[in-house]
């Protein structure tokens, strides 16, 4: 790779003839002196410059300009975060929008415009959960993943105060498995810190199917201690920040499978799209 000084001698060697003038703002170190080493003075594009004075100056330019290039890239990990670092049980997710969530009943038409009007409210700064409960299959999921790719914003070249957005969508039981094998595989990067930490830091998090890692719905088991302490944690690191859940669990269900504190902070501040009446997607598209 050719350096910025090769690059920027490029750059100014075009179309230059000598000039009789010598330019004396330079100087080398000649023991415990500094001399000065006169640089003859040439004419390019009818101007007379001085081309160590020029390529210095065009050498902090490039500098300048690769020092914000790999700034930028910094600051859009943040907004890479949705599509790098989620975890989907159904990948299918990851292409929901608002535009292809295709309505057919009342119900989705009234949840679909709920959902949007509450995203415009996130995006004006303010902060509030979202809770989206019913059965499998109404898409309460890809409602969830449509309002984090609205979210989900870009930070500003132009500004580099301006990080953006960042936002995760996180299948809880995908999660649990993951860290669950990290404790066998030393390799594997999703420990409990690393998955808590991501979920944590996460400026807008979707927690997809919450209740799920316990198991069936219609079963009577509780979350373990390994669930509740993961979920407390994530919801510690979140009082302030946007969290998205889904679930097909009933508030009775809830409070079944984890402690009423835990419980009790998971619905705090929320915002709350049911589904009662819509049908099963999934079952529809059967052909038996």
């Amino acid at each position: 790779m050719r350096s910025i000084k090769v690059a920027a001698a490029e750059v100014i060697t075009d179309k230059m003839t000598f000039h009789s003038d010598y330019c004396e703002k330079h100087t080398y170190t000649r023991g415990s002196e500094d001399v000065v080493k006169p640089v003859r003075m040439m004419v390019m594009n009818g101007k007379v410059i001085c081309p160590r004075c020029e390529l210095e100056e065009e050498s902090k330019k490039l500098q300048k300009d690769l020092e914000s290039q790999i700034e930028y890239s910094q600051r859009q990990k943040k907004f890479n975060t949705l599509e790098k670092r989620s975890m989907f049980r159904d990948r299918t997710v990851s292409r929901a929008t608002f535009d292809n969530y295709d309505v057919s009943e009342p119900e989705e038409t009234k949840n679909k415009n709920r959902m949007m009007d509450l995203v415009k409210h996130l995006q004006q700064g303010e902060v509030f959960n979202i809770f989206l409960q019913g059965h499998p299959g109404v898409g309460k999921s890809h409602l969830a993943y449509a309002a984090l790719r609205e979210l989900n914003v870009p930070p500003d070249p132009d500004n580099p105060k301006d990080n953006g957005r960042s936002c995760l969508f996180i299948n809880m039981e995908d999660a649990a498995t993951a860290i669950k094998d990290s404790f066998s595989n030393k390799d594997s990067k999703y420990t409990e810190a690393y998955v808590t930490q991501l979920m944590g830091e996460a400026d807008y998090l979707v927690i997809d199917d919450i209740g799920a890692e316990t198991g069936s719905e219609h079963s009577d088991s509780k979350a373990s201690d390994f669930i509740h302490r993961l979920i407390y944690k994530v919801t510690s690191a979140r009082q302030d920040k946007v969290t998205i859940y889904t679930t097909n669990l009933t508030s009775e269900k809830l409070y079944q499978m984890y402690d009423s504190k835990l419980v009790s902070r998971i619905t705090q501040k929320q915002q709350y799209i049911i589904f009662k009446d819509t049908s099963d997607k999934r079952k529809e598209a059967l052909p038996f």
